[in-house]
């Protein structure tokens, strides 16, 4: 079977959860033998048996179209994958007079399959797009290397709070900012990539980003994980990397993750996690 998987960036040299993710999905299908291209916003068209399509913003609408009415489909959604502003009004009130709805609600709906991340994600999609319950759909959460993070680091454990990312604004800044400053005895570390911003509490500290490969020695350092997001994330993958390390979570309602009935049970979040490519795939190979 040949398949195409079309994606706005590289994921094999990208770090973004998006990217990440879809890596490990990627070389599980390989691992079943299916001839996989990446194919790219740039790349030329030939007519595969599946087209699986992750972030595809940067695709040309009538393309794209065409390419969904000649081969069978399926949408694989991360961070409201069809729109440039889906991280900061992700399926907001503004949405609904987006002229772009139809035309992303009919591709949706002739899809094979849609795989979301969490019951959170498939929820807010289904309450914006009420037609989307009638697709054939699944959740599969991301694909985490759980025992990298289970592993004992022989490292003195503080009870600061880290956070990966929290101070962006997608993610939740002011949320987090007014928490900082209403615990000004607790001492907070956030992963963010600028260095030199102003006006921080001095109780916050921010550290620069590093790779994912190097995350579970840091979080083993942490008592406490934080990240307070104001739109609804779809997954999620820091809060379970934390969790998994041993760090204490504190977030809210609206993280995909935590969705999740197993979450807060180590175990069976490792074997879920785990086990992501092989369920992925395995909902395919049944929807097609």
């Amino acid at each position: 079977m040949k398949i195409f998987w079309l994606q706005d960036f590289d994921i094999f040299n990208i770090q973004g959860g998006a990217e990440m993710n879809d890596k490990e999905h990627f070389k599980e299908g390989l691992k079943r033998d299916y001839d996989i291209d990446l194919l790219n916003p740039s790349n030329v068209f030939v007519r595969p048996d599946l087209l699986i399509i992750s972030n595809c913003v940067m695709f040309d609408k009538k393309r794209l179209s065409d390419m969904c009415a000649k081969t069978p489909h399926v949408f694989f959604f991360h961070d409201y994958i069809f729109c440039k502003y889906r991280l900061f009004f992700p399926l907001s009130k503004k949405c609904d007079t987006c002229l772009s709805r139809n035309y992303w609600l009919s591709l949706f709906k002739t899809s094979k399959l849609i795989i979301y991340l969490s019951p959170l994600h498939k929820y807010i999609h289904e309450e914006f797009f009420p037609e989307l319950k009638n697709v054939p759909s699944v959740m599969v959460p991301s694909a985490i290397h759980s025992d990298r993070f289970t592993k004992s680091y022989d490292v003195p454990r503080e009870r600061f709070y880290l956070s990966v990312h929290g101070l962006l604004e997608f993610k939740g800044r002011n949320n987090l900012l007014k928490y900082i400053r209403s615990h000004p005895s607790e001492e907070f570390h956030v992963i963010h990539p600028d260095s030199n911003i102003k006006d921080l509490p001095k109780n916050c500290k921010i550290l620069p980003p590093m790779r994912n490969e190097l995350m579970p020695e840091l979080y083993h350092k942490y008592g406490n994980y934080i990240e307070l997001p104001d739109t609804p994330q779809p997954f999620n993958r820091t809060v379970c990397e934390a969790k998994l390390s041993g760090c204490n979570v504190i977030t809210n309602g609206l993280m995909g993750a935590t969705s999740f009935n197993w979450f807060k049970d180590i175990k069976l979040m490792e074997t879920n996690l785990k086990n992501s490519p092989k369920l992925f795939w395995d909902s395919i190979e049944k929807a097609i």
